[in-house]
C-alpha cells in the first residue's frame, strides 16, 4: 500500500511538472492558483482561521467515530477512562475497595487510593465529554479540535496569515492527529499545551503583555498535567529562549519586562506547583509523590530510561507480574545490548516518521538546510531534534504522542519547508506554487485514504477483537434486571496485553464488575459482598468467550440450561445463580 502511494505521488509530481511546462504559465498561475489563494485570504484572518480549523477538526472526529465506534482496547485507555469517571463524579480519586486485589489492573493504583497512575490532563477532557454528553470520546474530539485551532493561532505569530491557516488545516487533516480523537490515551492535550506555549512565546518577544504571559503559563499548566517529562524539556527550551531575549533586548525597560512577563509567569508557576501538589496529596497522601511514582514502585521493575537500574517488584498478581517481568523487562534488556538497542531505536524512528511525517510532507523536510538559515527555523529544528533524541535514544518505551508538546513546531517546520519550496523550485516563479499545491492535494488524498482504511478494517489493531467482545458482553449484561459480577479466568499462557479487568470509579455502584479469580476463600467473600448480583465466570482465552454461571464452592460451571438473547460473538452459556 505504501509503495503504491509513493509511486502515485511521483506520478502526480511528474504530471504537475509537465503541466507547468506544457500549459501556459499565465493560466496555471493566475487562473487556478489565484482562486485558491483568494479562498485562503478570505479565511486567513486570525479569528476566522482558528474557528474554521476548530470546526473542521471537531466535525471530522465526530464523523469518523460515527463510522467506527471508539472502543477502548489498550491498557492506557482504561486507566484514562478511570480518571475521567472519577472526575466526572466530582472526585480526584477513589477510596481503596476492601476487595481491591480482585480488581488490580494495568496503569492503576489501589493503594493508598484507587486511581489512574497518569497525570490528570487527559482525564479532565474525557470527563468533560462524559459530563456534557455521556460519552468520554467527545472530550477527545474537543481536545484534538482545540489543539489544531491552537496550532493555527500559534502559526499566526510565526508565519504570514494564509500560511498559518494552511498549517492549521494541515494539523486538522493529519491522519495520526485525527486518530488521537478516536482513542482515549491522548496526545492532543499536550499538543494544545505546546501550541499555546510557543504561540505566546513569539508574541511576548514581539510585544511584552501580561495577558500573553498568562497564555504561556496556561500552556505550561497543560503540559505539566499531560506530558510532564517532555513538557518540562519543552518549557526549559522556551525559558532559555525567553531569558536570552530579555538579556539582549534594549527596546523595553526592565520594569516593563518584570510587570508584563516575570510577574505573570511567576504567578502561574506557583499555581502549577500548588495544583500538582494538591492533586498528589489527594491521591497518594503526599504532595511530593506522584501517582505514577507510586505505581512504578508497586508494580514495575523496568526503569523508564535505559540508564536506570531495574527494581525488584514483588507483584502478587501473576497476570500483572508476567507483563512486568516478561514483556516490559525484556524490552529494557533487549536495549542493553548494542544490536538490540539499534534495532529498537530504528523501530522507534520508523514508528515516529511513519505516523507523523505522511509521505508528501517529508518532501518539505528535504529543504531543512534552507530552513535553519532563518533564526526561528533553526530554533524550532533544534528543539524538536533535542527532545526527540532524548525520547528515541534514552527512553525505554516510545510512542509518537510522547512528542506531542513539540509537534506544533513540526508543523511550523513543514510550513516553512513549503514556503521555501514555493519560492525555490527551482528559481522558477511558476513551478514552485504548483508543486506545493499538488503536494497539498496528495496529502489530503493520503490522509483520507488512511482514515478510510482505519474505519473499514475492524480487526486492527490486535487488541480490537478482544475489546469488541468485552464491549458486547457489557451491553448484553446491561439487559438483565440485576447487576452483575464477572470473574475472569486466564490461562497460564495468556497474553497480558489482552486485558479484561477494568472497572468504574465507583465499583460498588457499577452495573458490571470485573474481578480476578483468586483463591476459593477470597472468591467466596467477594460473592458474599456482592450478594445482590448475578455471578458469572469467563475464560478470557477461549476463542469464543462465554459467560457461565459461577458455582457456590468451585470454579466449575453448570451445564447448559438456557441461552438468553445473544447479539454478538460473546455469548451467555447459562442462567446464573439468583442471589
Amino acid at each position: 500500500m505504501k509503495t503504491t502511494l509513493i509511486l502515485l505521488t511521483c506520478y502526480v509530481l511528474a504530471a504537475l511538472l509537465l503541466l507547468t511546462r506544457v500549459v501556459p504559465n499565465q493560466f496555471v498561475r493566475f487562473k487556478i492558483l489565484n482562486r485558491f489563494r483568494k479562498v485562503f485570504q478570505t479565511f486567513s484572518s486570525p479569528v476566522t482561521s482558528v474557528i474554521t480549523v476548530f470546526l473542521l477538526s471537531f466535525l471530522l472526529s465526530a464523523g469518523i467515530s460515527s463510522f467506527k465506534k471508539p472502543i477502548p482496547r489498550i491498557h492506557d485507555e482504561f486507566s484514562y477512562l478511570l480518571a475521567a469517571d472519577t472526575i466526572s463524579q466530582g472526585r480526584l480519586t477513589n477510596p481503596t475497595h476492601p476487595f481491591w486485589k480482585h480488581f488490580e489492573s494495568f496503569h492503576i493504583i489501589h493503594q493508598p487510593t484507587y486511581a489512574s497512575k497518569y497525570p490528570v490532563g487527559q482525564g479532565l477532557f474525557l470527563a468533560l465529554g462524559q459530563v456534557l454528553t455521556g460519552h468520554p470520546i467527545v472530550g477527545a474530539w474537543l481536545s484534538v479540535a482545540l489543539a489544531c485551532a491552537a496550532i493555527c493561532w500559534m502559526l499566526h505569530a510565526w508565519v504570514p496569515p494564509r500560511w498559518a491557516f494552511a498549517g492549521g488545516l494541515l494539523s486538522a487533516l493529519h491522519p495520526i492527529i485525527l486518530l488521537w480523537g478516536q482513542n482515549y490515551w491522548g496526545g492532543a492535550v499536550a499538543m494544545l499545551g505546546g501550541a499555546l506555549l510557543f504561540g505566546a512565546l513569539r508574541r511576548l518577544i514581539k510585544h511584552p503583555y501580561s495577558g500573553t504571559a498568562l497564555i504561556l503559563g496556561t500552556g505550561l499548566l497543560i503540559l505539566s498535567v499531560s506530558r510532564p517529562f517532555e513538557g518540562f524539556l519543552t518549557a526549559v527550551s522556551a525559558a532559555v529562549i525567553l531569558m536570552i531575549w530579555m538579556i539582549k533586548q534594549t527596546e523595553f525597560s526592565k520594569m516593563v519586562l518584570v510587570r508584563s512577563i516575570l510577574f505573570p509567569l511567576g504567578f502561574t508557576s506557583l499555581c502549577i506547583v500548588g495544583i500538582i501538589a494538591f492533586y498528589n496529596d489527594q491521591v497518594t497522601g503526599s504532595s511530593f509523590r506522584f501517582p505514577y511514582q507510586v505505581h512504578e514502585e508497586t508494580y514495575s521493575q523496568t526503569p523508564l530510561f535505559l540508564w536506570g537500574t531495574p527494581r525488584d517488584a514483588n507483584v502478587a498478581n501473576p497476570h500483572l507480574r508476567k507483563f512486568q517481568s516478561e514483556w516490559s523487562y525484556e524490552m529494557y534488556q533487549r536495549q542493553q545490548e548494542l544490536s538490540g538497542y539499534w534495532d529498537t531505536v530504528s523501530i522507534k524512528i520508523s514508528r515516529l516518521l511513519g505516523n507523523l511525517i505522511v509521505f508528501p510532507l517529508g518532501v518539505f523536510l528535504l529543504i531543512i538546510p534552507w530552513i535553519i538559515k532563518e533564526r526561528w527555523g533553526c530554533i524550532a529544528v533544534t528543539i524538536v531534534l533535542l527532545i526527540s533524541f532524548i525520547d528515541l535514544f534514552g527512553a525505554t518505551f516510545f510512542q509518537p504522542h510522547y512528542l506531542a508538546p513539540v509537534i506544533p513546531l513540526v508543523f511550523f517546520i513543514l510550513i516553512q519547508g513549503a514556503r521555501q519550496w514555493r519560492v525555490a523550485w527551482w528559481q522558477d516563479r511558476n513551478q514552485g506554487p504548483v508543486l506545493v499545491f499538488g503536494l497539498g492535494l496528495i496529502f489530503v488524498a493520503m490522509s483520507f485514504t488512511k482514515i478510510w482504511l482505519f474505519t473499514s478494517t475492524p480487526e486492527l489493531p490486535a487488541q480490537y477483537p478482544i475489546a469488541l467482545q468485552r464491549s458486547e458482553l457489557i451491553e448484553q449484561l446491561k439487559q438483565n434486571q440485576k447487576k452483575d459480577l464477572v470473574f475472569v479466568k486466564y490461562s497460564d499462557d495468556h497474553d497480558p496485553h489482552f486485558e479484561w479487568i477494568y472497572n468504574r470509579a465507583n465499583i460498588d455502584d457499577a452495573e458490571v464488575v470485573w474481578a480476578h479469580v483468586l483463591d476459593e476463600e477470597s472468591n467466596k467473600k467477594l460473592r458474599e459482598y456482592f450478594s445482590d448480583r448475578q455471578v458469572w465466570i469467563i475464560n478470557a482465552d477461549d476463542k469464543q468467550v462465554k459467560l457461565k454461571a459461577f458455582l457456590q464452592n468451585s470454579l466449575d460451571t453448570k451445564p447448559n440450561e438456557t441461552r438468553p438473547k445473544d447479539s454478538g460473538s460473546s455469548t451467555f452459556e447459562t442462567t446464573p445463580n439468583q442471589r
